[in-house]
C-alpha cells in the first residue's frame, strides 16, 4: 500500500505522499523509518521526472538549494548525535521528531491559506531561506518535506503540471543527495532494507501510472483543495500518532 501511495503522489496528487511517512513510522522505529522509505521515494522520483521533466520551473527551485543544503547538514548532525545513547538528541528523534514536524507544517499551511487572499506572488530571500531550510531539515529527519514544498509551490501559484514537474525535479535532487547521508550519517539504510525496497518497485510503478492518469481529470481548484486537505490530515497523524 505504501509503495502505491508514493508512486501515485509523485505523478498525481502530491499531498497524499506524506501519508507514507506515518505508515513506515508505524511499522519501523522512528529513527530508522526515514532511511527505509527513502529508496522507495527515489524510485518514484525517476518515474515522475521522466514524465514531467519539461514542466519544471527552475526559477522556483534554484534559490532554495543553498538553504536546503544547510537544512540537510543540520538534520544529519541531529541524526548522528541521536545515535549516541542517553543524549537529548536520541530522545528527540525517537519521541518528539514527528510531532514537531507536524506542528511546523501545520503552521506553514495556515500561513499559506492566509496568503491566498493576497493576489501577488511573494518574492524575496526570506521565503527561500525558510522554505529551503525547512524542506532540507524535515526531509532528512522524516521524509516530510512534501507538505512544505507543496505549500511553497501553491503560494507561487504554479499551474498543475508545473507544480508536479517542479516538485519532481526538486525531490529527485534532494533525495539522491540524502542517500549517502542516510547510509553514513544516520545509518538507517542497510542491505536488508534495500531488499525490502526492491520488493516494492512494482507497487511504486503501478501507483505512478495511476497518478499520471488521474491528474488529467482533476480540475486546478480541486487539485489545490485536495493538497490542502491531505497535508492537514497527514500533519494531524504526525502530531498524534
Amino acid at each position: 500500500m505504501s509503495g502505491l501511495i508514493v508512486g501515485f503522489a509523485k505523478t498525481g496528487v502530491a499531498g497524499i505522499g506524506i501519508l507514507a511517512v506515518p505508515i513506515f513510522a508505524e511499522i519501523f522505529p522512528a529513527e530508522k523509518s526515514a532511511g527505509i522509505l527513502l529508496p522507495v521515494l527515489c524510485i518514484a522520483d525517476i518515474l515522475a521526472v521522466s514524465y514531467y521533466r519539461r514542466h519544471a520551473d527552475w526559477k522556483k527551485i534554484l534559490p532554495l538549494i543553498p538553504w536546503v543544503a544547510v537544512g540537510l547538514g543540520v538534520a544529519t548532525w541531529f541524526y548522528f548525535s541521536g545515535r549516541q545513547e542517553g543524549t537529548f538528541m536520541e530522545t528527540f528523534i525517537k519521541s518528539y521528531m514527528k510531532p514537531t514536524i507536524g506542528i511546523i507544517v501545520l503552521t506553514v499551511l495556515a500561513l499559506s491559506i492566509w496568503r491566498e487572499k493576497h493576489k501577488e506572488v511573494p518574492d524575496g530571500k526570506l521565503i527561500a531561506v525558510g522554505t529551503g531550510f525547512s524542506a532540507g531539515f524535515t526531509s532528512m529527519l522524516a521524509n516530510a518535506a512534501g507538505p512544505i514544498m507543496n505549500i511553497y509551490l501553491l503560494v507561487m501559484k504554479l499551474p498543475k503540471k508545473a507544480f508536479i514537474g517542479t516538485s519532481a525535479w526538486f525531490f529527485l535532487l534532494i533525495n539522491y543527495v540524502k542517500l549517502p547521508l542516510m547510509y553514513f550519517g544516520a545509518g538507517s539504510i542497510t542491505t536488508e532494507s534495500l531488499k525490502m525496497n526492491a520488493a516494492l518497485i512494482p507497487a511504486v510503478l503501478l501507483g505512478g501510472l495511476l497518478g499520471i492518469k488521474a491528474v488529467k481529470y482533476i480540475p486546478e481548484d480541486k487539485f489545490k483543495r485536495a493538497v490542502h486537505c491531505l497535508v492537514f490530515a497527514a500533519c494531524i497523524k504526525l502530531i498524534f500518532a
